[in-house]
């Protein structure tokens, strides 16, 4: 066995570990007595799972538009089965577990890496453009849409003007004595890359709102919208694993700016945490399924 695939079954089992741990430590497994529309909930999770399905299709397209071509079951495969790592403080093994598991077909580990670093970064800049666009309908207080769009805005800037980026990475070269690792998106490269990215914020977004109204009918289309903002600022909180806290502090917010109930709105916070992890737990199962394909034709 290498030393790349040892790395990453510690990794695969460091991340279980770190799921069930912050699930327990945030009391996620105590709801109980909830009751569901169960027709909305499973339309629910279908679209949660679309989502997911299109998030591998993003990244292989992603390679894709750096001339690096996978195919179908080796980007599910990639993709899903790192899927936990978020959960790992820092984050960094959400860029470089699917590059890991490329790499030991096609590309070097280093620019596999940048092009998950490229796709998860135009990932954050379309999420939060979303929800920027939906803070006008929104009753809230008028600061925070101005940081909403100045944060969307410098992190555009930061990715497709080069004379920005080159700006900002020379100011924090100054400030932190070394410059981050965060790569230039040119806008034709980004192109054939967002697509797909929009079209798994649609699903996540629209299986949201149904989540949304199997527990509480008749609410307002705006809610679809708070979840694309929750995930970004818990992507935002390197810190954070999973963003656990951070996605559930910024719904109930949202939710309760709207005028849902408190007590409500915390309940559909929690609620959608599991609801999300059904969704990483669907492509997880199935890279599995895919890696004895992918084993299967090798052999």
């Amino acid at each position: 066995m290498t030393r790349l695939k040892k790395a990453f079954r510690i990794l695969l089992y460091l991340s279980f570990g770190f799921v069930i741990y912050y699930l327990y430590s945030f009391d996620y497994f105590t709801l109980s007595n909830l009751k569901f529309n169960f027709l909305f909930l499973i339309l629910s999770i279908l679209s949660l799972w679309a989502g997911f399905i299109v998030s591998t299709l993003s990244w292989r397209n992603s390679l894709k538009a750096h001339n690096i071509y996978i195919n179908r079951n080796l980007a599910i495969y990639s993709h899903g089965i790192s899927v936990f790592a978020k959960y790992i403080p820092g984050k960094v093994w959400v860029i470089l577990g699917r590059a890991s598991v490329v790499s030991e077909r096609r590309g070097s580990v280093s620019l596999l890496s940048t092009i998950s670093l490229k796709e998860q970064l135009l990932y954050l800049v379309i999420g939060l453009s979303i929800s920027f666009l939906a803070m006008f309908w929104v009753p809230i207080n008028p600061l925070y849409i101005v940081g909403l769009g100045a944060i969307t805005i410098a992190l555009a800037l930061l990715l497709f003007s080069r004379r920005v980026h080159q700006l900002i990475l020379y100011i924090m070269k100054l400030l932190l004595k070394k410059a981050p690792n965060i790569p230039h998106v040119p806008v034709k490269e980004a192109l054939p890359m967002l697509k797909s990215i929009v079209g798994y914020w649609f699903f996540w977004s629209c299986g949201f709102y149904l989540l949304v109204l199997s527990l509480v009918p008749n609410s307002s289309i705006l809610i679809a919208f708070a979840f694309p903002l929750s995930v970004c600022f818990g992507l935002l909180a390197v810190i954070v694993p999973g963003g656990i806290g951070v996605r559930e502090g910024i719904i109930v917010f949202f939710l309760t700016t709207i005028g849902m109930e408190s007590s409500l709105a915390i309940t559909v916070s929690l609620v959608q945490r599991l609801w999300f992890i059904s969704g990483e737990i669907f492509i997880f199962g199935l890279a599995l399924l895919t890696k004895y394909k992918i084993t299967k034709s090798e052999n």
